[in-house]
């Protein structure tokens, strides 16, 4: 056995990976649930968009009640998605600074659904002070995703997904924002929201493997 070389380099990691915080209250159950309910937002949500952009006016007249229920639990499926993002980013990763733009998406929302409900297609139809006020409440919609988007980049240590997710609000929020990219922010958006399924399914392989 040679003997050890005293002006050898130590052979130790010069950064060891940071152990994960512990998710108590969390269980694999949860996790794998949000996952499931973020694909059936994701898909409600793709539905809406579908039915909005390619039926004709008289057959959305006619699905109008439908589409406005489902646009109604898809928004409301999603605020619950994303206080509980909220709650999980702030546990496992430290994150800060997320309660503001995150109840400013939730509010704006349900308020921006809520116009909708009650004035439906009579918003575009002519600009007046419905349709300023819609268009208004979208602009800082828009303006609350890229805040969140900034501030969930912020944070270190992410899942990778977790990061892309971030980089899908920056997108869409910017875009949604701008109002004359408000369609193609749909994308991005979408895309957002099927980072956030993956989000949780990596959140619940990853409890597994600590309780494993």
């Amino acid at each position: 056995m040679q003997p050890e070389n005293p002006y050898a380099a130590p052979q130790v990691a010069l950064l060891d990976t940071p152990a994960p915080r512990p998710l108590s209250g969390w269980s694999v159950g949860q996790l794998q649930l949000l996952g499931w309910l973020s694909l059936v937002s994701l898909l409600g949500s793709l539905v809406v968009t579908v039915l909005v952009l390619l039926v004709d006016e008289q057959a959305a007249v006619a699905l109008r009640r439908g589409m406005d229920a489902l646009s109604l639990a898809t928004v409301l499926l999603g605020s619950y998605l994303l206080l509980r993002l909220k709650v999980f980013a702030e546990q496992r990763f430290e994150a800060r600074g997320l309660a503001f733009p995150v109840w400013a998406m939730v509010l704006l929302g349900l308020l921006l659904e809520g116009l909708d409900l009650l004035w439906g297609e009579g918003l575009f139809n002519r600009i007046d002070w419905r349709s300023i006020l819609y268009f208004a409440v979208l602009v800082l919609l828009g303006i609350a995703t890229l805040w969140l988007g900034i501030r969930l980049l912020q944070v270190p240590d992410v899942y990778p997904v977790f990061r892309v997710m971030a980089w899908m609000d920056i997108v869409g929020g910017g875009m949604l924002a701008s109002v004359l990219l408000m369609v193609l922010a749909i994308l991005p958006l979408l895309g957002g929201s099927l980072c956030m399924m993956l989000v949780f399914f990596r959140a619940a392989a990853e409890l597994r493997g600590q309780s494993a």
